[in-house]
């Protein structure tokens, strides 16, 4: 029975696709907008539009376990078609923030947690994966990096335990091939804390140059900052950056560090 990866081309579904793939288990992938050839052979696409509920009974036709990342406008329409088909298992892309107690509040934690609730009360088994800052978050920098530009930014010695992509696709692949993992929710993140600074230094190191890097006071930053961010950013200073096990725990191959996904990604910035 094949599994249906929602958002098949993103940066977390892509990986979904080829380690079910690997693993020898069909998969139904969806977009927006499909695109020919850019998946496997093996992988039947679908369009799917999560805003569009009437594209959702194709999509979830024949289908026992679904990998899903969060739409809370659509989630309603999306746990009816499930409900409807017969899901018996739905994997969540949610975040950290939901369980960060500095994170709690902000916008992207309710988001998360509306999808959340939503599963929980759907009567489906669900495993949510929580990761912390995804790695491929420095590739905001990469335009930067790539002309040479000094970077100004604030909060260069704030630490985050950032996550490769591949690890939480792994983490996905194992809850939707194997039992036990309905009704758990896992925190995930990277095997070590860096500073942004750190973070910044290895791209440096993988690319074989120094990236000149500044540390800027939060309200000199251009565009300016909001304050609701400032103060969050300030108090995560002060907070001790968390860093799991559960990576290595699940797939029982530690997390990748950011210098592999540095070396991954070694051309963005160059």
């Amino acid at each position: 029975m094949s599994v249906l990866v929602i958002g098949a081309y993103g940066s977390v579904g892509g990986h979904v696709v080829a380690g079910l793939l690997a693993a020898g288990v069909p998969v139904r992938g969806t977009s927006r907008t499909p695109k020919p050839g850019a998946l496997p052979d093996e992988v039947e696409v679908v369009r799917l539009d999560l805003d569009e509920p009437g594209s959702l009974p194709a999509a979830l036709e024949g289908i026992k376990k679904v990998f899903l990342y969060a739409n809370p406008e659509s989630v309603g329409e999306f746990v009816g078609a499930a409900q409807k088909a017969g899901v018996e298992h739905v994997v969540l892309l949610s975040s950290a923030s939901v369980v960060e107690p500095l994170m709690r509040q902000t916008r992207n934690a309710t988001t998360h947690s509306t999808v959340e609730d939503a599963l929980k009360e759907s009567g489906i088994a669900w495993t949510f994966l929580r990761p912390t800052t995804f790695s491929s978050k420095q590739l905001n920098f990469a335009p930067r990096i790539r002309a040479g530009e000094t970077l100004r930014m604030p909060f260069l010695q704030l630490q985050t335990a950032s996550i490769h992509e591949r690890d939480i696709a792994d983490v996905a692949v194992r809850a939707l091939t194997e039992a036990g993992h309905e009704g758990q929710a896992y925190w995930l993140t990277g095997p070590e804390a860096l500073t942004q600074q750190q973070h910044i230094e290895t791209i440096g190191a993988v690319i074989g140059r120094v990236i000149e890097v500044v540390d800027v006071a939060p309200e000199d930053t251009e565009p300016r900052w909001p304050d609701f961010m400032i103060r969050t950013m300030a108090a995560q200073m002060a907070a001790e950056c968390v860093v799991t096990s559960t990576v290595e725990d699940i797939t029982g191959a530690p997390a990748r560090t950011f210098r592999q996904w540095a070396e991954d990604n070694a051309e963005a910035f160059s």
